[in-house]
């Protein structure tokens, strides 16, 4: 008898998809055109014997009290100069841009600037990204397929992210939560997926190091200005998270954008945190589909994403305009629960929150997203206003046909009023104008014989949580008209 040796089945690997550097980028193709330049121009002006350089300052202390490094952006350590200051000559803050001038220093085995004089500076180079919006999302959903307008934008839009709210004390960044239509868990397979998109130091937010032979030491560096972050949108926020959602401030990061993901068609309801504290709530539809594809993550992605990072509009020209244009954002917000007929206790919660840290400001960094995404420096009402419809209201209206059956008036927490509440409000009432709200501080003088300052301030709280005021700009307050 003869016996066949059974077939050896050869095994095929597992594709593993190469992540895109970042720190350690050493190729031409894996630069946007405008950094190329920088380097170009950093290398140039180091090589004069007279050196006049321009570029980013690295200092922490590590390299002596006198020294620090001089890169040519805070993101591009592909480069670096060695700068030593006299006594006389104060080093610049960490991660300043400014232009150093002074006299080559040559030592047996390499050199630094002596450095004369240090100037503020700003990047004079055009910074422009490679491919435009509409490109940048084909190359982010490259192995997704179903997912369309507004929801496309509005889930690109966190990672053009939007620039720190300064007047606000707040950091940047868009944060989302996604419920899934699909019963097949892609919201999570989503989130993975954007994940692995991007380069571990900028996925994981770590700060990175530079390498520096001459002085047999390595240099610090910190980790890149944006971050994006996931989190189950079905499991109870921690503490930490649900306390950046609410303040919008991080002591690492000037940008963090957030993706909640939820097995879930829809919240529990409207208090529940992954909604109300989130700029938007969307919906992925049954059709979203992840197809089977072996690609390494696009180059275009990465390099999309530190551009938008260097991009800064701003809300008009001063306070004044800001202020404007939140009051335009909230009476938005007012409108569109008008336009779906949604009860007057609903209104005062999550997605119609009037209040100017609440939805208007979410409107704000949808225009500070959008207008990045199109190189606009700034934004005005205008621009705010087809932010809005474009994505803000069509997304509103996918959610309301979806969750109907929340926008009433079952199972809303009630807030009972005192006297005290009642007699503010009456006075709100009264005195305000279609224009204009009244300020805490006529407020302050007005009841200060009858009412501690906690106990005002105790009862305008409540006032905002029972839906009968809302705060239009900081420390202004406007009665809502009962219907």
């Amino acid at each position: 008898m003869t016996f066949i040796p059974k077939p050896q089945v050869k095994k095929v690997n597992k594709f593993t998809p190469t992540r895109p550097a970042f720190r350690n980028r050493q190729y031409g193709s894996e630069f946007n055109e405008w950094e190329l330049n920088i380097l170009k121009d950093f290398s140039y002006a180091k090589k004069s014997t007279n050196p006049s350089v321009s570029g980013t300052v690295v200092y922490d202390g590590k390299l002596g009290r006198n020294r620090f490094l001089l890169i040519p952006a805070a993101h591009l350590p592909q480069d670096y100069c060695i700068c030593e200051c006299p006594d006389d000559v104060k080093i610049p803050a960490n991660l300043s841009y400014v232009t150093v001038t002074g006299q080559k220093r040559v030592f047996y085995d390499y050199w630094e600037i002596m450095i004369d004089s240090i100037a503020p500076a700003k990047i004079r180079i055009p910074i422009e990204p490679d491919i435009d919006f509409k490109e940048f999302q084909e190359q982010l959903f490259l192995q997704w397929g179903g997912i369309s307008s507004p929801l496309r934008e509005l889930l690109a839009f966190e990672f053009v992210s939007s620039p720190p709210m300064l007047n606000f004390g707040q950091s940047g960044g868009l944060n989302i939560t996604i419920y899934d239509a699909t019963n097949r868990n892609q919201t999570s397979k989503l989130l993975e997926y954007f994940y692995n998109i991007m380069p571990p130091d900028i996925a994981l937010g770590k700060s990175g190091s530079l390498a520096i032979p001459e002085l047999a030491t390595e240099q610090p560096l910190s980790p890149f200005t944006w971050r994006f972050r996931s989190f189950n949108a079905d499991k109870p926020l921690n503490h930490n998270l649900a306390t950046f959602l609410d303040r919008r401030r991080s002591r690492k990061f000037s940008e963090v954008s957030i993706g909640l993901g939820s097995r879930r068609k829809q919240p529990k309801s409207l208090y529940d945190p992954p909604v109300r504290l989130v700029d938007q709530p969307t919906i992925l539809p049954d059709e979203v589909e992840m197809r089977r594809m072996h690609f390494e993550p696009p180059l275009e992605v990465t390099k999309y994403i530190v551009t938008m990072q260097m991009l800064f509009p701003t809300i008009g020209n001063t306070l004044e305009d800001l202020n404007s244009t939140l009051e335009k954002a909230g009476q938005k917000v007012l409108d569109i629960a008008e336009k779906y007929d949604v009860p007057q206790a609903v209104r005062q919660h999550g997605l119609f929150d009037a209040n100017y840290y609440g939805r208007p400001q979410s409107m704000l960094r949808l225009a500070l997203s959008s207008a990045r995404s199109q190189q606009i420096q700034t934004v005005d009402n205008d621009l705010v206003s087809k932010a809005f419809e474009d994505f803000y209201a069509k997304n509103f209206e996918t959610i309301f046909e979806a969750w109907e059956d929340m926008f009433t008036v079952k199972g809303v927490e009630m807030v009972s009023l005192n006297e005290a509440d009642r007699q503010i409000l009456k006075y709100i009432a009264e005195k305000q104008t279609n224009e204009y709200g009244v300020g805490y501080r006529i407020l302050s003088e007005r009841f200060e014989n009858s009412y501690s300052e906690y106990d005002l301030k105790s009862s305008l709280q409540r006032l905002r949580d029972a839906g009968k005021i809302r705060e239009p700009t900081y420390n202004v307050y406007k009665a809502i008209p009962l219907e």
